[in-house]
């Protein structure tokens, strides 16, 4: 089998399980990110790869040539680590070029590619320049065309742009992202900040505790997160959560939040007929929450809310509101925050609404914008997108 990555990979550290029965594989050619929080265990997964940290059991596969067991200098593999280490007694220049001139590459070769990447990411006027005369996001870009300059059969980038300032971070990307793409190398992109792995991803793998939780592209993790720990992971700001029970009667369905029903205003989805009468989590996304006081959609219900935090930025007013529902306790819950005070949603307001933390606003939501969730179990029952997309046999008015 082709690609790159790991297969039924454990890893243990003192008794502690790091890595739990990964399985993965990035295509090649392929840009795939490893999404996780601090501690989930990306940075292990590719020092595991670049045969920098040893399995427990499993076995590591790069370009479909099992590498398990082999020394880093075997893998063809070039890494670039957030803390980066430049050999401080030479200059930008010579620093570019080390690993291709310990390679025994022909100099006018180390000249050339030490140009053109030095050329792409901005680095000319900093070429003869010492490691101790850089800034951190100077010695961080340094370390990615360290990388860059060498064509390995798989790049490495362990949070590539974690020492650079904003400004940088978008250029960078784009740089990084365009050179690696031109290459057609494999890539495995680690990284924390969702924005930037679902911006540059061909696909995302989200990890959480050491585990994988799914793999897709980033609309697929957006639109059909597989569990309460996917919902919480991704989408900025994070997803709102309420707890609900679904009811039927007849051809009339609902969810029941505190004293409000929520309509579907249609027959249960045949994903939700076991659960009717059972309790269940509903995921709102901030842009299906909206201020009532615009106008409400015609199977809108409105929810009183006490709003917790208003940020403006910019294109609108970010606002958290507690719905006065008690908080959801689910599997992965935690990733989704919730107030102190209950249940929280988050709702995108005109930039120039005056709202202020303790002001009472009311909001419009419909029940078919929800994700549903098991509220025991937290894995996703049904999604909107569900309904957008029925198969040939199940097509979204069959559901009505």
């Amino acid at each position: 089998m082709s690609g790159t990555g790991w297969e039924r990979v454990t890893v243990v550290r003192d008794g502690t399980t790091v890595l739990r029965d990964v399985t993965l594989r990035a295509a090649d050619g392929e840009l795939l990110v490893v999404l996780g929080s601090s501690g989930s265990g990306k940075s292990t997964l590719l020092r595991v790869l670049a045969g920098l940290d040893e399995v427990t059991s499993g076995d590591v596969v790069i370009k479909g040539r099992t590498v398990t067991g082999l020394p880093t200098d075997r893998r063809r593999v070039s890494m670039v680590f957030e803390a980066t280490a430049l050999i401080p007694f030479l200059d930008v220049s010579r620093n570019l070029g080390w690993g291709l001139r310990t390679r025994g590459t022909p100099e006018a070769e180390v000249q050339a590619r030490v140009s053109g990447r030095a050329r792409q990411l901005r680095l000319g006027r900093l070429l003869s320049r010492r490691p101790a005369e850089l800034s951190k996001g100077e010695r961080g870009l340094v370390g990615i065309g360290r990388a860059l300059v060498q064509t390995p059969d798989v790049y490495l980038l362990d949070e590539p742009l974690a020492g650079l300032d904003a400004a940088q971070r978008s250029t960078v990307r784009r740089e990084v992202v365009d050179a690696v793409r031109r290459l057609g190398v494999t890539t495995i992109y680690v990284t924390h900040d969702q924005s930037e792995g679902l911006a540059v991803a061909d696909r995302v793998a989200l990890l959480h505790q050491g585990s994988v939780v799914q793999v897709g592209g980033p609309r697929e993790l957006y639109e059909r997160p597989v569990n309460l720990v996917a919902a919480g992971s991704v989408g900025t700001p994070s997803i709102g959560l309420l707890p609900a029970r679904l009811v039927s009667s007849g051809r009339q369905a609902g969810f029941v939040v505190g004293p409000r029903t929520l309509p579907l205003w249609r027959p249960v989805p045949p994903a939700l007929r076991d659960h009717i009468g059972r309790d269940v989590v509903l995921g709102l996304r901030p842009e299906d929450v909206h201020d009532a006081g615009t106008g409400e959609a015609p199977e809108a219900v409105a929810l009183d809310g006490v709003v917790t935090e208003a940020a403006y930025t910019g294109r609108n007013t970010v606002v958290s509101l507690a719905v006065g529902a008690p908080p959801v306790t689910a599997p992965g819950v935690e990733l989704s925050a919730g107030s102190s005070s209950g249940a929280t949603l988050r709702s995108f307001f005109p930039a120039g609404a005056a709202v202020r933390p303790g002001d009472a606003v009311r909001v419009a939501v419909e029940a078919v914008r929800a994700h549903v969730f098991d509220a025991v179990t937290g894995q996703a029952l049904w999604h909107p997108a569900d309904d957008r997309t029925a198969g040939p046999g199940e097509s979204s008015d069959d559901l009505r």
